[in-house]
């Protein structure tokens, strides 16, 4: 027997196998397709893709054979890796490199052997792809083009294997880059919005200086409409990260669709547009839907429509169910799409269309709801004509069920809720954030206590007692999520209500948690998050 001599390359070419970081993996049904493909041209019992490392030669994928590899020194792919071409023993008892080798003397009897280089990317020959037989055996012409064909194959699904990879390693740095932008930014945005909010419920401000209310007016206008940029980006990046989940509640349908429809009422007023709502009279008054999407979507999509439709026209939105299928349209005769432009319009890099005012948007609006859509199992579609108007429809499923009194609002006609005995304790260490969010529950009658860390928070709870702890999620030291573990494990039952400015928590983390609020804080927000807490403590404060 004579072993293969080692190629002058073969710090480069092992760096080169190495760098596809394949070797001892699972197996994959791209590359057991390629081997039994190749079996099947060759008409061997045996198939394989050997890749050859510094002591042995491992098998990526195999047909016909138990082993997972065997020593370098017997294998016949250290001799095919030599070659620049297809290598072919045709019998192997006639030669004298393998007569007496042991995978020849003994299982699996090899007579036959023919193997293509698998040459990287880099030119380097990392391996082989080869059949195998236990007889002679000669390849024809057209069964050696194809297992060299096969062979380049092979090497093209290492370099998608690790090009996807890397496209993983490189969508998680941006999931974690933009995390971190996500939570610089909403922190000073949670003050501004949050602020702004509380001071232009003062009536006294409005009545007296009316001039610095308009101002603050366009503060809090401009704090919402970077939010609104800032969400669009990241929701963007969650659809395309996997990262969206469905979060289905239940919701009174025919009203939450309204409630969408009426709140962009003052916008066609304004324009003097004929803005009109249809629903089928057989719309059930309850069911179950990812409420926040769906809104996202309807207001999308008639916010469009409102852009882009001058003055003295029509917006008409049709409701319809059939079975657990909502469909929605909404028709516009705006100035509709060029059919060239009409390709691009799910496409989040490309804008299409501006308003007769020049009004523009981030242009990411359609290409997140059709991704919001994709998520919630639905589908949309598009028709529109230069000139003449858009026609949007989409399709969702739902399922049916029956509501509470208290998830429809209904506080059974007590009136506005008390939230002043409640006692809360705020864990958060932004003293703006603290400002805000005082400031918020002051604003409820809601006297609380704030602790500026993890470990400051649960030295206060060995004495005190809260209802309600408001957990910031990014705390120094001990953060919120370790924090919030730590009070379980004391049998603290308080309803602990999250505070983040990160939008990819993770899903272990939301069932840690009763409730989430994200920052920036709104206040009919906190105060709904609020009204939930009372309703599942079982309280009537």
């Amino acid at each position: 027997m004579k072993s293969a001599d080692k190629p002058i390359n073969e710090n480069e070419r092992l760096k080169a196998l190495f760098e596809y970081e394949v070797l001892d993996t699972d197996s994959e049904k791209a590359f057991d397709e390629l081997t039994e493909l190749a079996s099947e041209i060759c008409e061997t019992p045996i198939s394989l893709i050997s890749l050859v490392d510094p002591n042995r030669q491992w098998f990526k994928s195999k047909v016909g054979i138990d082993a997972e590899s065997t020593d370098r020194d017997i294998a016949f792919c250290s001799h095919a890796i030599l070659q620049d071409d297809l290598f072919e023993v045709q019998n192997a008892l006639k030669d004298e490199r393998f007569v007496d080798n042991p995978l020849v003397t003994s299982e699996p009897n090899i007579r036959f052997y023919a193997g293509t280089p698998l040459v990287s990317a880099s030119g380097h020959k990392i391996g082989t792809l080869c059949v195998i037989s236990d007889k002679p055996k000669k390849l024809t012409t057209s069964q050696k083009k194809a297992l060299t064909i096969l062979g380049k194959q092979v090497i093209t699904q290492l370099e998608l294997r690790m090009k996807n990879k890397k496209l993983v390693i490189a969508n998680k740095y941006k999931t974690e880059f933009l995390s971190n932008v996500s939570h610089e930014i909403r922190t000073p945005l949670n003050a501004i919005i949050g602020l702004s909010g509380l001071v232009l419920e003062t009536q006294e401000l409005k009545d007296k200086f009316l001039e610095q209310y308009e101002f603050i007016q366009q503060i809090d206008f401009s704090g919402k409409r970077l939010l609104s940029i800032i969400n669009s980006i990241l929701d963007l990046n969650k659809i395309e990260a996997g990262k969206m989940e469905l979060e289905p509640k239940e919701c009174n349908l025919s009203q939450f669709i309204t409630n969408i429809f009426t709140s962009l009422s003052a916008k066609a007023k304004e324009k003097n547009i004929n803005y009109n709502k249809v629903e089928n009279s057989d719309m059930p008054q309850t069911v179950i839907v990812d409420e926040s999407k769906l809104g996202q979507v309807l207001t999308n999509i008639l916010g469009n429509a409102l852009k882009f439709t001058p003055s003295n026209r029509s917006i008409e939105l049709n409701i319809a169910v059939d079975k657990n299928i909502l469909k929605i349209a909404v028709f516009d005769e705006g100035v509709g799409i060029d059919t060239k432009e009409q390709i691009k319009l799910f496409d989040k890099y490309a804008q299409v269309g501006k308003s007769k005012n020049g009004e523009e948007g981030t242009g990411l609006g359609l290409s997140i709801t059709k991704g919001l859509i994709d998520v919630m199992g639905g589908s949309i579609n598009l028709e529109s004509q230069s000139g003449k108007g858009t026609t949007v429809s989409f399709e969702i499923p739902f399922q049916v069920t029956t509501i509470t009194s208290m998830e429809k609002g209904d506080t059974g006609g007590v009136g506005l809720i008390d939230f002043s005995k409640l006692n809360v304790l705020v864990v958060e260490d932004n003293k703006v954030n603290q400002m805000v969010i005082l400031a918020m529950l002051k604003s409820l009658n809601i006297a609380a206590t704030v602790e500026g860390s993890g470990e400051e928070a649960l030295d206060n709870l060995t004495r005190h007692q809260y209802d309600i702890i408001l957990m910031d999620i990014n705390l120094p030291g001990i953060d919120g999520v370790a924090t919030t573990r730590k009070i379980k494990a004391m049998n603290i039952n308080s309803y602990m209500l999250a505070l983040t400015a990160d939008v990819y928590r993770d899903n272990q983390d939301k069932k840690l948690f009763d409730n989430f609020l994200t920052k920036p804080i709104l206040l009919d927000d906190l105060r709904d998050s609020l009204t939930l807490a009372l309703t599942k403590l079982g309280a009537s404060k």
